[in-house]
């Protein structure tokens, strides 16, 4: 009697853990159509980091062509400007590593059809790695192979090729051995693009 007590009572419980499972991915796969909704989920969300650029085009020419970013979003804002007589044109474009919200780089031109503007033609910094400066950092596969388009790109100056680093694994345990490449884009950011290996 009690073995079949027992039988009764796990498959209760079997039924309520596969009905709560199901219940789980559904939920999962309506938040998936609703990136407010799956971003309200989380205290704090790092979603995007947008870069100020003098040349958008050529800004794409590496975060589209040489890393592979795919764009998500792309328009141009007019609107009257803040301070002076005239239209401001902004050109905003999102683009996605492997996430639609989290991750995601912008790129922004304040003035986007004025070529002569003075922002355009602002000095580029490149002060190195000091107190100031971001880093951003990408990991990828087949660096190598992306490395010709990347050293190609618009005003691109590398600080180091690809090589291989090690670190110290989690936890002290082990090593991870690493590609890593460093490089200004065009309007002076610090990227470092890696790849993992894992061989």
């Amino acid at each position: 009697m009690t073995q079949i007590l027992r039988g009764l009572v796990l498959a209760a419980l079997a039924i309520f853990l596969l009905s709560s499972v199901a219940e789980a991915g559904h939920h999962e796969e309506e938040k998936v159509d609703d990136p407010l909704a799956a971003a309200a989920e989380f205290p704090l969300l790092l979603r995007r980091t947008t870069l100020i650029v003098r040349d958008i085009e050529a800004s794409l020419k590496l975060y589209r062509d040489g890393l592979g970013m795919e764009v998500i979003y792309d328009q141009e804002i007019n609107r009257p400007h803040s301070t002076e007589d005239r239209e401001q044109r902004l050109r905003l474009i999102f683009l996605k590593a492997s996430h639609d919200y989290v991750g995601v780089i912008g790129l922004i031109d304040y003035e986007y059809g004025y070529p002569d503007h003075p922002a355009h033609t602002k000095p580029v910094r490149r002060e190195g790695f000091t107190p100031g400066n971001a880093i951003l950092l990408f990991n990828t596969d087949g660096l190598e192979e992306k490395w010709s388009s990347i050293e190609n790109a618009p005003g691109v100056e590398i600080i180091s090729k690809p090589k291989l680093t090690t670190y110290p694994g989690y936890g002290g345990v082990g090593t991870i051995r690493v590609l890593v490449s460093k490089f200004y884009d065009a309007d002076g950011y610090i990227l470092e693009v890696n790849q993992i290996l894992r061989d």
